[in-house]
This record gives C-alpha cells, sequence and structure tokens, in this order.
C-alpha cells in the first residue's frame, strides 16, 4: 500500500510538472503563430508595393486599427528593423527573401513545438492509465 501511494504521488507530481510544459508550449505556439501572421502579412503587403509609383498616395498602419495617410517617395527600398534600434535599407526583394527565412523559421518552430505538445500530451495520458491501474488495484 505505501508503494502504491508513493507510485500515485510520483505520477501525480509528473502529471503536474507536464501540465505547466504543456500550458508553457502552448503559449509558445500562439505567440508563433502571430508572430507567423505578421510575417505573412508583411510579406503580402511587400509583393503590393511592388506595384506602386513614387508619388501614390497610400495608408500607412499606425496601429490599433488607425492609418493616416502618406505618399510614397521610394518605391525600392524598405527601412528593416536588425535589432533593438538598428535598422537597414533593403530592397523590395531583399525583404520578401528574408521574410521567406523567417517564415521557415518560425514554421519549423511551430512544428517542432506542436510534436512536443502532441508528447506531453500522450504522456500525461499514459499517467492517467497508469494511476487509475494503481487506483482500481487498490480497491
Amino acid at each position: 500500500m505505501v508503494g502504491e501511494e508513493e507510485a500515485i504521488r510520483k505520477l501525480s507530481s509528473e502529471l503536474n510538472y507536464l501540465n505547466e510544459q504543456s500550458k508553457l508550449i502552448s503559449n509558445n505556439l500562439s505567440l508563433l503563430s502571430s508572430h507567423r501572421n505578421e510575417l505573412a502579412l508583411s510579406k503580402i503587403t511587400l509583393e503590393g508595393l511592388k506595384g506602386i509609383k513614387e508619388g501614390n498616395e497610400i495608408l500607412i498602419p499606425i496601429g490599433a486599427g488607425n492609418f493616416v495617410k502618406g505618399t510614397v517617395s521610394d518605391v525600392n527600398t524598405v527601412i528593416t528593423t536588425l535589432a533593438r534600434d538598428v535598422t537597414m535599407e533593403r530592397s523590395i526583394d531583399e525583404t520578401i527573401a528574408k521574410l521567406d527565412e523567417t517564415l521557415k523559421e518560425v514554421e519549423k518552430n511551430l512544428g517542432q513545438n506542436e510534436a512536443t505538445l502532441q508528447n506531453i500530451s500522450a504522456r500525461m495520458n499514459e499517467i492517467e492509465m497508469k494511476a487509475e491501474e494503481i487506483l482500481q488495484k487498490k480497491k
């Protein structure tokens, strides 16, 4: 009986740990998914800018669904953030290529996180079944 109680305690502890890991990975998946969507939207916007001519009026998003009108003065370059307070000019095509690279990395990370979450879920199911088995024997 003491061994069974200890086994249940260990299984419960592992289940709690895995549950916390599952929450963290789910949150990470949500962040990665949002990042992927933002990258994809940027790529679509840049593809659309290829057809714009200098002097055309466009709407510039400033956040929270707000826009200002602006006039395009340079249709060849984009200012890209490299790191905090570090930017550089790139061509639209270079920027799209960089976005594609980043999208691939994000997709890879999403896949890895999804696989990890599936493994955690499977292990949690195993633990629940094992605990149920121990409890049934105890009766």
